[in-house]
Formats: C-alpha cells, sequence, structure tokens
C-alpha cells in the first residue's frame, strides 16, 4: 500500500514525537537483555535487568505527560507504545525468566500461558479505560486489577527467597506466584494510581533489592 506524501509526512519513521520514546525503548532493552542473561545462566542479572526495565517503565508516563499541548493521536500513540513495551517486559519475559531457572517441566507450562494471557488481557483492558479517559478529557485515578508492571518487583522479590530454598519448593513458590499474579491482573480490584510522592520509596524497595543481587553476584 502506497501513501501520499501528506500521510507520510504524519506518519514519521517513530510515529508521533513522544519524548519519552527513548525511556521506553531502554525498558524494552533492559527486559530483553534480562531474559537473555537468564537463557544463558545468569537468572540473577537477568532479574537486575526486569528491576531496571520497571524503573524506567515508572518515569516514561510522567516524562510523557509533562509535555505541554499534546494532541489526543500524541496521548494515544503513547499509551499503546507503553502497552507494547509492557507486553514484551512483563508479559513475556517473567516466563522466560522462570524457565530458565528451571521451571523447564512441561505441567509448568499451563501457568505460563495463563499469567502471558492474563496479562495480554489486563493490558488490553487498561488500554480501552485509558483512551477513554483521553477522550473525556479525565484521568483515571486507579487500576482495575493488578497492574503488570508490578511484576518488575514481585519476581526479583520472590526468586530472592526462592535462592535460598530447596529446589522443589522453590519452584512451587515460584509457579505459584506466577499463577496468582495472572489472577490478580485481571480481578476486579481497585488498584489507586502510585502518585509521584511515592516514587521515592518504589525506588529505596528496588535498590535494596539491585543491592542484595550485586552482593549475591559478587560472592565467588
Amino acid at each position: 500500500m502506497r501513501y501520499s506524501y501528506s500521510v507520510r509526512k504524519k506518519l514519521p519513521i517513530f510515529g508521533y514525537a513522544n519524548r519519552a520514546m527513548p525511556v521506553t525503548f531502554a525498558a524494552v532493552t533492559c527486559g530483553l537483555l534480562g531474559m537473555w542473561l537468564s537463557l544463558c545462566g545468569r537468572v540473577d542479572a537477568g532479574m537486575i535487568c526486569l528491576m531496571m526495565a520497571g524503573i524506567f517503565d515508572m518515569f516514561d508516563g510522567p516524562i510523557a505527560r509533562g509535555k505541554k499541548g499534546r494532541v489526543d493521536d500524541e496521548k494515544r500513540f503513547g499509551i499503546e507504545l507503553d502497552s507494547l513495551s509492557d507486553v514484551i517486559n512483563f508479559g513475556f519475559v517473567p516466563p522466560v525468566m522462570l524457565f530458565a531457572s528451571g521451571l523447564d517441566e512441561w505441567y509448568f507450562i499451563p501457568i505460563f500461558m495463563l499469567y502471558l494471557l492474563a496479562g495480554i488481557i489486563r493490558l488490553a483492558y487498561f488500554n480501552v479505560m485509558a483512551l477513554r479517559s483521553v477522550d473525556d478529557s479525565e484521568s483515571l485515578g486507579h487500576y482495575v486489577g493488578v497492574p503488570i508492571t508490578s511484576a518488575a518487583g514481585v519476581f526479583p522479590l520472590f526468586w530472592l527467597i526462592a535462592r535460598s530454598l530447596p529446589v522443589v519448593y522453590a519452584k512451587a513458590l515460584l509457579a505459584s506466584v506466577m499463577f496468582i499474579m495472572a489472577i490478580l491482573f485481571v480481578s476486579p480490584v481497585r488498584i489507586p494510581k502510585v502518585r509521584k510522592r511515592y516514587y521515592p520509596l518504589i525506588l529505596l524497595f528496588i535498590v535494596v533489592l539491585v543491592i542484595a543481587y550485586v552482593l549475591i553476584l559478587r560472592k565467588p
């Protein structure tokens, strides 16, 4: 299909102007790097990358909203771009990382599939609500269902716990966490959006986890 010159001007190679795009791309890069490290047998380092992806994802929204005079199409483009990034980082990458960590038996596949499908449904529903808020010029103050981005903190935390358990219990713990997360993604529970003043607490939590992982990686 060919586009006229006027249409091509409205469809540049990087879509609509979005100054948060480099941050979103950095999040995806961290997610894919974490997956690669995990498949190479370095799950601890992969979990650090997953946490970094969560940090980048936390800031791309505020950066995008900080631009004044955004048209509706720019807002919609940012919503879609962020959700596609989240599908990769927090929907697809965690099952691959747990598979690489040792959950490679066939009976874990249904849990991986449930998690991924629930994550996709969660993001699709979020997009509908977010796009509706753009049309109505209203900002939602809550999420319906646990945000999929919570995976950036949940899995590194429980992987840290699982490392100190016998293999059987570690696998059971990680599989249970993934199953519960899948249910919470599509649950009707309302979660208040995190306000900017709470960002330092989230960052502190991530920093403590990262330090714990660094100390583990430094051990011979």
